[in-house]
């Protein structure tokens, strides 16, 4: 398992350097690239899976798959409160909202199939793109306030983070199922 994680780590310095702290439109097409790739890959990932062994963790003591697009779309629906509210107004402020602990509890998704999950996933992202893909390039540095904190964000910076947590994820699930 060690070496899964070192290949993780070197996987995702690779992707760090596609996609650096400063925005460029590089960085901004290889963000759209990665965000485009996730519901493809997931898609992929749950054809493996039916709803029962959806929710078996795929390792002892780790997420279960139907746990993982839980926690996708519960982070999806932070760019409601962040991304969405920074191109709106004038350099909002974001409220310290976590995918884990605060949205988990609306208990959202509580009667969705496996299948219902990926396909609500699939449609906010695909939401979520079609916004990105309309901005212009000045709009990515449109800034939010994280309450609480002195930095501010940019849209580019929650995007960049978005892929790069997307990523995370879906590379840990493809360790786990070693493909």
């Amino acid at each position: 398992m060690s070496s899964d994680f070192e290949s993780l780590n070197i996987l995702l310095r690779k992707k760090k350097k596609l996609v650096p702290t400063n925005c460029s439109e590089a960085a901004v097409k290889n963000i759209l690239l990665m965000l485009e790739e996730l519901p493809k890959e997931l898609r992929l990932i749950a054809a493996r899976f039916d709803e029962r062994s959806s929710l078996e963790p795929i390792i002892e003591g780790k997420r279960s798959l139907r746990d993982t697009l839980l926690h996708l779309l519960n982070i999806e629906g932070l760019n409601y409160t962040t991304i969405f509210p920074a191109f709106l107004l004038d350099k909002p402020t974001i409220y310290p909202l976590h995918a884990e602990r605060d949205l988990r509890k609306l208990n959202l998704f509580s009667d969705f199939s496996f299948e219902g999950l990926l396909e609500t996933f699939c449609l906010e992202r695909r939401k979520t793109l079609n916004f990105l893909r309309s901005l212009e390039m000045q709009d990515w540095t449109k800034q939010m306030i994280k309450s609480g904190k002195a930095r501010e964000e940019t849209i580019y910076s929650r995007a960049r983070e978005l892929a790069m947590h997307d990523f995370v994820h879906v590379q840990t699930l493809k360790f786990q199922l070693n493909i």
